[in-house]
C-alpha cells in the first residue's frame, strides 16, 4: 500500500482482513506515554448500549510506544468491562506492526490513536481519515463539555470536520527536587513562578559540593517549545514555510533552552533517574510512566511568560479517530463515548490522568487517589490551557530539525542567527523533498 500526501479515497478496502490472533502476540514497544481523558457527553454512562446482532470486534492501533499493559490500565480494561460482548484488541507499534505493514497485510484498524501531533496527519497520510461529526451527534456526545483547546485543534486540523475525539490530555509542569533545595537552603519554587525567575534559579542551583556536581534545569524542545503558552506554530499553516526566521518569540524559547542546557554542562541528565538536578520541565504525566517513589519531589504550575502572563501551557491531547474502513463505526463510537463519560473521566482524574471533560466534580478529583501523597497535583490544572498552535503533517520532522541545534548553541559553536538560518534552510529542503516523493 502506498501512502498518499493528498488522499482522495480508500484504495485498499477490498483487500483488508481482520488481524490474526497470532499477530497480537508480537512483541510490543515499551510504554512512554501517559495521558488523561474527558467526556463530551454528560450522560454517556447512563445511555443504553445498543446490541449488535453481529459479533463486534474492534481493533485499536497506535504508533505511540504503549505496551498492552499500559493500554489496558488506561483504556482497555474499562472498555471490556463495560462492553463484555465486544472483542477489543490493541496492536502496539513494533516489529511487523508498523502502519504500512499492517495495511499491506490487510489488517482492518477500527480506531487509530496518538497524540495531537500525529493522529490526524497519519490518518490522512494513509487515507484512513473519517469525519465523525454525524456519529458524534447520533450518539449524543456534547463537544461543549470537552476541553475547548483540544476540540478546536481537531476541527482546525480536520478542515472544520471531526476526524478524532480527545479521550485524555497532557501538558507540562515544573518539577523540583526537594532534597536539593533543602541541601542548599533555597526556598522551593511556588505556583506563579515566571520563566525569568526559573532561569535565575537555574543558575543558582548549579553547584559543586564535596566533589559532587549538582545541576540546574532539565528542559528540552519538547515540551518547552511545543507546549509553551506562546503557541508558536513550527510552520505557517498556509504557506508551509518555517516560522523560525519570522517570529521573534523563538529567540525567547531558545534562550531558555540554551541556559538550561548549559546548567547541565551540556550533558544529558535525567531528573527521574539521576536525581542530581534541581528542576525539570517535563510532561505532566511523568510520574505515571516512571517509578518516583522514594524520591522527594513535587511540582508547581507551568511557569508564566511575561509576554503571556495569564496564559497556561498548551495541552497535549491524545486523539482517537474512527477509521474510514471500520465496519463497526457505531460500536466504536459507543466505546469512545463511554470513555468520555463522567464515570470514566472521574476515574482517570482521580489517578492524576488529565481529563478532557470540563466538569467541576471531575477536575476537583484530580490526583486524589494517586499513589503519590502530598503532591501539588492541582497546580497542573491551575490555569486555562492556551489554544494549541496549528499543526501540519510535517510536525515531527520540523520539530527535530529545530531541536537539534540546541546543543551546538549551548556549546557556543554557532550563534543564534546562524543557527536559525540553517534551520530555515534545512526545513525548506525537507519539505521540498517530502513533496517530491
Amino acid at each position: 500500500m502506498k501512502r498518499k500526501d493528498k488522499p482522495n479515497g480508500i484504495t485498499y478496502l477490498g483487500c483488508l482482513r481482520r488481524l490474526s490472533m497470532g499477530m497480537l502476540l508480537l512483541p510490543l514497544a515499551a510504554c512512554s506515554n501517559g495521558n488523561g481523558g474527558g467526556n463530551g457527553s454528560s450522560g454517556a454512562a447512563s445511555t443504553e448500549i445498543s446490541k449488535s446482532k453481529e459479533p463486534v470486534h474492534l481493533v485499536f492501533y497506535s504508533t505511540a510506544a504503549w505496551t498492552q499493559d499500559a493500554f489496558n490500565e488506561r483504556f482497555g480494561d474499562a472498555m471490556r468491562k463495560r462492553f463484555p460482548d465486544y472483542t477489543i484488541d490493541f496492536i502496539a507499534n513494533g516489529k511487523g506492526t508498523s502502519f504500512q505493514e499492517l495495511l499491506t497485510a490487510g489488517t482492518v484498524i477500527d480506531v487509530y490513536w496518538q497524540d495531537v501531533n500525529s493522529t490526524i496527519p497519519q490518518m490522512m497520510e494513509y487515507d484512513l481519515h473519517y469525519d465523525m461529526t454525524d456519529l458524534i451527534k447520533k450518539h449524543g456526545i456534547d463537544l461543549k463539555t470537552l476541553d475547548p483547546a483540544s476540540i478546536n485543534i481537531i476541527k482546525d486540523m480536520s478542515g472544520g470536520k471531526m476526524y478524532a475525539l480527545p479521550l485524555v490530555n497532557n501538558t507540562s509542569a515544573l518539577y523540583y527536587n526537594k532534597d536539593l533545595f533543602d541541601k542548599f537552603g533555597m526556598p522551593y519554587p511556588k505556583d506563579g513562578i515566571t520563566w525569568d525567575e526559573v532561569m535565575d534559579l537555574t543558575k543558582k542551583m548549579r553547584r559543586t559540593d564535596n566533589g559532587q556536581e549538582y545541576y540546574g534545569l532539565v528542559s528540552n524542545f519538547q515540551p518547552h517549545a511545543n507546549l509553551s503558552p506562546l503557541a508558536i506554530p513550527l510552520l505557517d499553516p498556509k504557506t508551509e514555510k518555517p516560522t523560525i526566521m519570522t517570529d521573534e518569540r523563538w529567540k525567547i524559547l531558545f534562550d531558555h533552552l540554551i541556559t538550561a542546557k548549559r546548567s547541565l554542562d551540556n550533558k544529558t541528565i535525567s531528573f527521574v533517574r539521576d536525581r542530581n538536578v534541581a528542576m525539570a520541565e517535563e510532561l505532566a504525566n511523568i510520574f505515571l510512566n516512571n517509578d518516583m517513589t522514594g524520591y522527594n519531589w513535587d511540582l508547581v504550575a507551568y511557569p508564566t511568560f511575561k509576554e503571556a502572563p495569564d496564559r497556561g501551557p498548551q495541552p497535549l491531547p491524545t486523539l482517537f479517530g474512527i477509521t474510514s474502513v471500520s465496519k463497526q463505526k457505531d460500536a466504536a463510537m459507543e466505546v469512545l463515548k463511554y470513555m468520555l463519560s463522567e464515570e470514566q473521566q472521574l476515574s482517570l482524574s482521580e489517578r492524576a490522568i488529565i481529563p478532557v471533560l470540563q466538569n467541576e466534580k471531575v477536575l476537583k478529583a484530580f490526583g486524589t487517589k494517586s499513589k503519590y501523597a502530598n503532591v501539588n497535583f492541582q497546580a497542573i490544572l491551575k490555569r486555562k490551557f492556551t489554544p494549541i498552535a496549528m499543526k501540519t503533517k510535517y510536525e515531527a520532522k520540523v520539530r527535530d530539525l529545530y531541536a537539534k541545534s540546541v546543543l551546538e548553541l549551548a556549546k557556543g559553536s554557532v550563534d543564534l542567527n546562524t543557527a536559525f538560518r540553517q534551520m530555515d534552510e534545512d526545513v525548506n529542503k525537507m519539505i521540498a523533498a517530502e513533496k517530491a516523493k
